[in-house]
């Protein structure tokens, strides 16, 4: 990990060789930046070194992870896979001719006059950087002190190393550098089978990432990343659609061209998407799909279609799938009453500490038995982080087991699946923190209620499955039933769900507004202008979103609408309902009764951009910040994933010459 941002190094890096200090290339970068412009303000803070020695960037080594090659030759193999599978290309070299360049190799007696910090990083790295390495580069010093001559055959990361050690970047250097965004670490290359190098035709792959087109940059596979690493002046860097493409279509086994309809004609539909006899019908005015069959095994054919759209999606009745009886509050107070936990006023957000978990499940269904405030008014109440990080499946295996056998979609939300990109990390890393989590509270039922949230505005990096498993209506209150059908109409809900509440007499638990991701920009301004017309302060490393210190209520939704043309997707989650959230999407939660949700995460190759932005915003919050530690690993994600999607492809090229 960064020693500064605490991210995970995925490759690139800077190390001190006396004490070990290391840190990621958007650290080293915005210390450089810092130094040029005088600036003390530093958003990290750097520890010293041995002696109480400042650590200067100019004095670091320049240090990679994965052997130097293979990134190159993953990049190269990409292209020839597709070519032989027939498989839609969306990088820059498919669409532009490029003058084929061979790869850039080290003279030996230039290797063996570097120190091995710098001989580790030599090789290109097609994933990471992108120079331009002309006969005209000045003599270089590395950090060992020995002079090179740059020349056409010397290597471009060379090149661009020496740079930056010896601190002789200029401004038009900088321009063709390529930061990676994320934090991640990874390993070096070792199941992909047949490592063979690739026709000398798809060397247009490297083409593109060492040869400028014109005087347009845009074509630059850097710029996948560029366009995402990190906060500017004027806000954050639009992400490109390359990056998710890529992934998705090379772990999609066909593309589907057919679009779902927009207006069906009744409640339910058979087989009318796409060929499948999928049981599924709309809400929110026919722009929410609600799968009603959650084994049905094209249900994930169909998802994907709304999936990839960055739309949310809804999979009804999995609690007649699941053992009731593992879900009921007195099993929860029978097995870990005694356990002390943390609680949160959801009207107020005031953490209460001391208290039980039998305290909490006391309350869950009785009014009477809720704890109180000091005027004595019954506290609407939520559990704080239980059960703990990761403890859900050693504190409750039958729960998890009973989970994970009936969550809908397994190709996505299983550990396992073929399309949860998390599933390829090997063993040897230490696995992403992705759930089960519980979520356990209150509902908020009396009008004054309506302006707070269970959970206020907020977004993930990675997307989540939230399965509503029981819904508590309390006892010891009165017109519980026209007030949650008053707080579903205030919440913008349509006709169809509304009817499911009086006609269909189904159980609701949660009203939620969730947003699209490629909005959040949109919502964060409107944050802060509201802030600002508020009195309130815009610290520069927090957020309003990722504070998750705004609730949007009716007015605020109105104005998101109607001066920023934002509308999201109001979703009543029903008993049995799982509601599945975009990696990105902001959204909040307000229970209309108490709740236990469980929420799975997973990393959908749809929606692996915003996971690779994402992370990379978080750097920027303050070290208190609970989103600030980096979890995902979302590079060491990527880089696997397409490792083993090509070295699949390959041990099967045999298959296509068979008629």
């Amino acid at each position: 990990m960064c020693d500064v941002c605490d991210t995970t190094i995925f490759n690139l890096h800077w190390v001190c060789s006396k004490c070990g200090f290391g840190v990621c290339v958007d650290c080293y970068r915005m210390k450089k930046k810092s130094l040029h412009e005088d600036d003390d303000s530093d958003t990290f803070s750097w520890f010293k070194c041995v002696k109480g020695q400042v650590h200067e960037p100019e004095n670091l080594m320049p240090t990679q992870i994965i052997p130097g090659k293979a990134l190159y030759d993953v990049g190269d193999i990409v292209h020839s896979v597709r070519t032989k599978w027939g498989i839609k290309a969306n990088c820059p070299c498919a669409n532009k001719q490029f003058k084929a360049l061979s790869k850039p190799t080290l003279k030996e007696d230039s290797k063996q006059n570097l120190v091995p910090g710098e001989r580790s990083s030599l090789q290109h790295n097609s994933f990471v950087l992108s120079p331009q390495v002309t006969t005209h580069d000045p003599p270089l010093k590395s950090a060992a002190g020995s002079k090179q001559t740059a020349s056409v055959n010397t290597s471009p990361s060379l090149s661009w190393l020496s740079n930056l050690t010896s601190g002789n970047v200029n401004k038009e250097n900088k321009e063709k550098l390529l930061i990676p965004i994320s934090k991640n670490e990874n390993k070096p290359l070792q199941t992909l089978p047949s490592l063979a190098k690739p026709a000398a035709a798809l060397q247009t792959f490297n083409s593109a990432i060492l040869t400028p087109v014109s005087n347009n940059n845009t074509g630059f596979l850097r710029n996948l990343l560029n366009s995402s690493g990190g906060k500017t002046d004027s806000g954050l860097k639009s992400t490109p659609k390359i990056l998710d493409d890529i992934f998705a279509s090379l772990v999609q086994n066909r593309t589907i061209t057919e679009s779902l309809p927009k207006k069906p004609q009744g409640l339910t539909i058979k087989p009318t998407i796409m060929g499948f006899d999928t049981p599924h019908y709309w809400l929110c005015d026919n722009r929410l799909l609600c799968l009603q069959d959650p084994n049905n095994e094209s249900n994930w054919n169909v998802f994907r279609e709304c999936w990839k759209q960055g739309q949310p999606v809804m999979v009804s009745g999995v609690h007649h799938k699941l053992n009731a009886d593992l879900w009921r509050p007195e099993s929860f107070r029978k097995e870990f009453g005694q356990q002390e936990v943390d609680l949160v006023n959801c009207r107020t957000n005031e953490i209460i500490t001391g208290a039980t978990v039998g305290d909490f499940w006391d309350g869950f269904e009785d009014i009477s038995s809720r704890l109180r405030t000091e005027e004595g008014e019954p506290m609407v109440l939520k559990l704080k982080d239980w059960p703990p990080g990761e403890d859900f499946r050693d504190m409750m295996p039958s729960r998890f087991d009973d989970l994970m056998k009936n969550i809908p979609l397994p190709e996505y939300t299983r550990r396992g699946g073929k399309l949860n990109l998390a599933s390829r990390l090997p063993n040897y890393f230490v696995r992403p923190d992705l759930g089960p989590k519980m979520y356990n509270a209150y509902g908020l039922i009396t009008p004054e209620d309506r302006k707070y949230g269970t959970t206020n505005l907020h977004l993930d990096v990675s997307d989540a499955a939230n399965v509503m498993v029981y819904v508590g209506i309390p006892k010891g209150q009165a017109d519980q039933e026209e007030e949650v059908l008053k707080t579903i109409q205030d919440g913008d809900s349509d006709e169809l769900t509304i009817k499911r509440f009086t006609e269909s007499r189904e159980k609701p638990g949660a009203l939620w507004h969730i947003y699209a991701a490629k909005d959040t920009e949109k919502i964060r301004e409107f944050l802060k202008k509201v802030a600002e017309e508020q009195g309130q302060e815009n610290p520069v490393d927090h957020d309003p979103i990722h504070d998750q210190s705004w609730y949007l209520d009716r007015s605020l939704r109105k104005r998101l609408h109607q001066e920023y043309g934002v509308q999201g997707w109001a979703i009543v989650q029903f008993l049995g309902d799982v509601v599945f959230i975009p990696a990105g999407a902001p959204h909040q939660v307000h229970n209309l009764y108490s709740c236990i949700k469980v929420a799975e995460d997973f990393v959908s190759p749809e929606h692996v951009k915003h996971c690779f932005w994402l992370t990379q915003e978080f750097r920027y919050l303050s070290h208190t910040h609970t989103n600030h530690e980096d979890k995902l690993q979302v590079k060491n994600v990527i880089y696997h994933a397409v490792k083993d999607a090509v070295g699949i492809l390959r041990a099967n090229e045999s298959s296509l010459s068979r008629p």
